[in-house]
């Protein structure tokens, strides 16, 4: 028999709701905290609170504070010996609950009070307003407490790709764990709607719940626009709901104290035991994605400290997305219909106050076994990226052993780990799905797929599906046959970025000829932006086409010369497209440039063939900084340039800071930059960078003029001179360019060609030289 005065038991739990009418009405995190506590109190019937010696605060994130927990413990007139603001993730609860536990255990400390809450609804609703609540000021980024476990490792392509919310996550467990388990995403997604319609029903009993309304399994399951899809293959209704205000709170004492106090000994519930293990914090080095080890040695465990799952009378199965609780009634071998996988709601229908939703299913637990006082409870919590895994065995009946001292398996479930397979960074070649997602805008329309693949080699590599990839999309929107083992190619992106294709490699695109034109003239190149009704801005669609341009103009050895200009007499550009910016931020699209810059130039420093901006009307912005990544600038005599970006909130930060001032000079590059003045044609030859003034409409003559005279030299001097001014340039000093430029590539490659024997040759024989460009 376990000796009282070291036996851990929750005494009394708390919960509290906001639902105000005006924003002015609302409770802050720290407040709704503080009724909690209270609530805690009051349920406990006995004066707990100034007993308190260890008060933890689970990480919060609707709200900025100095020192929340200092806050809350001022705010209710206590002052405990050991205060924290603890950290996040969804296990969090469980695991303070647990570690206070260890700590009675032990003899450490006397009560320990573990409270959570956010006011996420009212805080949106307040930045949606642009009004300030009553409550504490904001605390600045800076000052602002530093919760642990804030962030997690992560590896650069998934970063680059923008997979760093859970939503996005959570689904490559979906997608490889139904073929593992032999389900279509069709069948799987009956399986979810159904435990989710579960999860449901207990919410609309539940007081303290967000949504009380008990949609049916085929509400949650059909796609509307109330019920969009955010990452296949879940809607809306299948995803946790941060949109709440909600807090809860949770008492822990010894079984002699709670006793001493006059805690009823109807309101105690013993801690029985429980069990935790990680899987890697970053989601690319796990061994698979059809289940989580950890996750199963944790609830194999907790099950086998208890004699077996079907000792578990109620649960409360971490419920973020589906596929947690599904793999999780999987590893305890336990029917949804039989055992409720919850005693909460789960956090779409309870709602989701982020790290806190296991504090109020440790409330409900606690209602639960009070009322059936010869049951077991299994409380599991999951945080991070299916990361944190803690599971807690409770119930109204004191267990016969003391409470274990060290809960990790951890070992264990490092044991039971499969190999992790090499992450590659930048790949070409054939890739097979492993397991996928595809994220959908808030208008309900894709926006890209995203696979995780396996190399023939066995490496992993993450990489996108672009949305007007019919052929690639189509397998990954299929809900009669998974799209993990499908075979494709992968490549390398204008932006950088892995885009994975189904089926043989295909040829390089070239650009559809949607955004520009291409014309070639013997050994030049005309490429034409062709936005004319925009005034030839550009959005990364048309940047993705021109990069791609300029990139087969590099590589193609019989192109020497391209001439860039705009469709129409009206822009050579306007640059950015701010308007389609706009529409794809508030899809939640990100906006993306090309590695190698606007227009595929801004940021192409290795390009040694010269390129002319044939500049025939408007060239503001980045329209301006095309035109100054190019080697020469011929101006219509209309044409107008600036940089206005400041007088739009931004900055231009596509080359023209840099490149103007080297042009022109400090002072009169500042004039254009600090005011976004206009400059037209001719003061653009005054300035210096502009060189040459056309006559209205004659500007691709006079472009033409120019390539011609280029192209009568030799292309491999051309290219030589070309990289020597330039790797000159940001030399330190002219002796040392002077002394190094033999050594330069294209230096090289000139005395290697018959460029250099052809023009001596050609020079004494008094006839024309005929270059090869090799």
């Amino acid at each position: 028999m376990r000796d009282p005065h070291f036996s851990p038991v929750i005494i009394g739990v708390g919960e509290a709701i906001d639902r105000p009418t005006t924003l002015e009405q609302s409770l802050e995190p720290v407040a709704l905290m503080a009724k909690a506590l209270e609530a805690a109190q009051d349920d406990a019937g006995a004066r707990v609170l100034a007993h308190v010696d260890t008060l933890d605060l689970v990480g919060l994130v609707s709200w900025r504070y100095v020192d929340p927990v200092g806050q809350l413990a001022e705010r209710l007139g206590i002052d405990p010996a050991r205060k924290t603001n603890a950290s996040m993730g969804g296990e969090t609860p469980i695991r303070l609950i647990h570690d206070a536990a260890v700590r009675i255990a032990r003899g450490e400390q006397k009560v320990a009070a573990i409270v959570g809450g956010e006011s996420t609804h009212s805080a949106t609703r307040a930045r949606r307003d642009k009004a300030k609540p009553p409550w504490t000021p904001l605390a600045s980024a800076e000052t602002a407490v530093r919760f642990p476990s804030s962030r997690f490792a992560m590896s650069p392509p998934a970063v680059a790709l923008g997979m760093q919310d859970p939503a996005q996550v959570y689904p490559f467990y979906e997608m490889a764990a139904q073929v593992a388990w032999g389900q279509t995403p069709a069948q799987a997604q009956t399986e979810s709607a159904d435990l989710w319609a579960r999860y449901a029903q207990v919410a609309a009993t539940n007081p303290n719940a967000w949504i009380r309304s008990a949609p049916d399994a085929a509400t949650i399951a059909e796609i509307t626009p109330d019920n969009r899809l955010i990452n296949w293959p879940y809607p809306k209704l299948m995803v946790a709901n941060p949109q709440v205000n909600q807090a809860a709170a949770i008492l822990v004492t010894s079984l002699a104290l709670a006793r001493e106090l006059g805690v009823p000994e109807d309101r105690i519930i013993h801690v029985w035991s429980g069990a935790a293990a990680r899987e890697p914090e970053d989601y690319l080095l796990r061994d698979n994605y059809a289940h989580s080890t950890a996750q199963q040695t944790v609830l194999e465990t907790a099950a086998a400290q208890v004699g077996g799952a079907d000792r578990f009378a109620h649960m409360e199965l971490y419920s973020c997305f589906p596929v947690v609780p599904k793999m999780a009634l999987r590893t305890l071998g336990l029917d949804a219909d039989k055992v409720p996988p919850t005693v909460t709601g789960g956090l779409t229908f309870f709602g989701a106050p982020l790290n806190n939703y296991m504090g109020h299913a440790v409330a409900a637990m606690t209602r639960r076994l009070r009322e059936h006082p010869e049951d077991l409870g299994l409380l599991y919590g999951q945080g991070g990226y299916v990361n944190k895994h803690h599971a807690l065995v409770v119930g109204a009946k004191a267990p016969a052993e003391p409470l274990a001292q060290d809960y990790s398996v951890q070992a264990a479930a490092d044991a039971a780990r499969g190999p992790v397979p090499a992450l590659v960074e930048r790949y070409d070649g054939p890739a097979t799905i492993e397991t996928y997602t595809v994220r959908f805008g808030r208008d309900g329309a894709p926006q890209d797929g995203i696979v995780i693949a396996r190399t023939p080699a066995g490496e992993r590599l993450m990489a996108r599906v672009a949305p007007d990839d019919q052929a690639s999309m189509s397998p990954l929107l299929s809900m009669e046959r998974s799209a993990v083992g499908t075979e494709g190619h992968v490549r390398v992106d204008v932006f950088g970025t892995l885009i994975w294709e189904a089926g043989a490699k295909r040829p390089r695109s070239l650009g559809k000829g949607e955004f520009a034109k291409v014309e070639r003239e013997g050994p030049l190149t005309i490429v034409t932006i062709n936005r004319p009704d925009v005034m030839n801005a550009l959005h990364p669609m048309a940047n993705a086409e021109l990069a791609e341009i300029f990139d087969a103009f590099a590589a193609d050895p019989d192109q020497w010369v391209a001439i860039i200009t705009g469709a129409g007499d009206k822009a050579f550009s306007a640059g950015n497209d701010l308007k389609y910016t706009a529409e794809a931020m508030a899809r939640g699209e990100p906006t993306r440039t090309p590695t190698t810059g606007f227009a595929g130039l801004t940021s192409r420093f290795d390009l040694d063939k010269p390129v002319i901006a044939a500049v025939n009307g408007l060239a503001m912005g980045g329209g301006f900084e095309v035109a100054l990544a190019c080697d020469l600038i011929v101006a219509d005599e209309t044409a107008v340039f600036a940089l206005p970006e400041p007088k739009v909130g931004l900055a231009a930060l596509a080359g023209g800071l840099h490149r103007l001032p080297r042009l022109i000079g400090l002072k009169r590059a500042m004039g254009m930059i600090l005011t976004g003045r206009r400059v037209g044609a001719r003061e653009g030859v005054e300035l210096g960078f502009v060189n040459e003034v056309a006559p209205a409409g004659e500007v691709m003559a006079v472009a033409r003029r120019w390539a011609q005279d280029i192209l009568a030299c030799s292309p491999m001097s051309i290219r030589a001179s070309k990289q020597t001014v330039h790797r000159g340039l940001d030399t330190p000093s002219l002796e040392t360019a002077y002394r190094g430029q033999d050594a330069y590539p294209a230096v090289k490659a000139l005395f290697r060609s018959a460029d250099v024997r052809e023009g001596p040759l050609a020079f004494a024989q008094k006839r024309p030289p005929k270059w090869t460009g090799r």
